[in-house]
């Protein structure tokens, strides 16, 4: 009985100490997740910040994510911007609520600078901001803008989204459309705030009333053949009938660098195809500009081209393997005007 008590004895001591050796590494992992928190709210930075007038209370505006040297731009692998509010206790000021206004992942992500304009309606106080963000990658082309009216006081905000991708016509903005947020027609007032600050947007671009001016050309010929040829990767397929409208004006020009562009002529026209992008024609003999192809790609839809009668061309994509080719006959193109 007592060699039994023993041999007990001596496995419940050893079972006590595995289990405090257990215990010690599992306190030890919880002690780095703590300070790998503290190191988190110690890299946040400071965009705004704004008082009361007697200076009880400080509203923050913060980021996670900003690049060393400009604190509007995040690029982390997770971007978040929060909200914090402090009150005053003594000489110092104390956190008593936050909250996160956006935040996303793999995202570069932009701060407008037009952001912070401050709006009042029915005497509360409300911040505005603007977000731009672009996927990092090639696999997506499209870009979101947030516009966000923040309220100073309970920190609740709205959210406008505009949606879209850059074009040849929109330059720096999005060209794109505003997302319906069915929760501001409760509040029209805010609601019509968000989009004046929206519309005022570096941005948000404002289409030509005039849908046949020349800036318009993509999109007319995009309608008319019935085809939207905007892609990340890969290239679209040449239909059996084109149609295509004649423009006065310089078509090479507005569309780029013509001069360092893919470009062929003979004595009836002048083409150009783009890098990775459209096809122009230069009719010599109507003195006339007109696009054959319109297709924009992030890589997968460069073309060479070339004649192969008077009027007809080969197109062919190289990028990929198999490299298809087809043929356009200018002739058989179909204008609409």
């Amino acid at each position: 009985m007592k060699i039994k008590a023993i041999i007990i004895l001596i496995i419940c001591s050893v079972s006590v100490l595995v289990s405090c050796k257990k215990e010690e590494k599992v306190t030890k992992v919880k002690d780095k997740i703590e300070i790998d928190k503290k190191s988190k709210l110690d890299s946040l930075a400071v965009l705004y910040k704004t008082n009361n007038k007697d200076n009880t209370e400080e509203i923050r505006i913060t980021t996670y994510g900003s690049i060393e040297n400009d604190k509007y731009f995040l690029a982390g692998d997770k971007n978040f911007i929060l909200v914090s509010q402090y009150l005053k206790k003594g000489n110092d000021f104390t956190l008593v609520k936050k909250d996160t206004l956006f935040s996303n992942k793999f995202t570069y992500t932009r701060i407008g600078n037009e952001s912070f304009q401050k709006a009042t309606i029915d005497n509360k106080e409300y911040l505005l901001l603007s977000v731009n963000q672009t996927e990092m990658g090639n696999a997506v082309t499209e870009e979101n803008v947030a516009f966000i009216m923040l309220d100073i006081k309970t920190l609740h905000f709205y959210k406008l989204d505009y949606t879209g991708e850059p074009t040849l016509r929109s330059k720096e903005a999005i060209d794109g459309e505003f997302i319906e947020n069915e929760s501001l027609n409760s509040k029209p007032e805010i609601k019509k705030v968000l989009y004046q600050f929206a519309h005022k947007s570096k941005w948000v671009f404002h289409t030509s009333e005039d849908q046949d001016h020349y800036t318009n050309y993509v999109q007319k010929w995009e309608a008319d053949n019935n085809v939207s040829n905007h892609l990340a990767n890969g290239h679209s397929e040449v239909s059996d009938t084109t149609y295509s409208t004649y423009y006065k004006d310089n078509l090479f020009k507005f569309t780029g660098n013509y001069e360092e562009s893919e470009s062929i002529e003979n004595n009836n026209f002048k083409i150009v195809s783009y890098f990775r992008g459209n096809i122009i024609a230069f009719d010599k003999n109507k003195k006339m500009y007109f696009p054959i192809y319109t297709e924009t790609c992030v890589t997968g839809c460069d073309k060479k081209i070339k004649f192969i009668t008077e009027n007809s061309i080969e197109v062919k994509y190289y990028e990929y393997s198999p490299y298809p080719t087809s043929i356009i006959n200018l002739d058989q193109i179909i204008f609409k005007n």
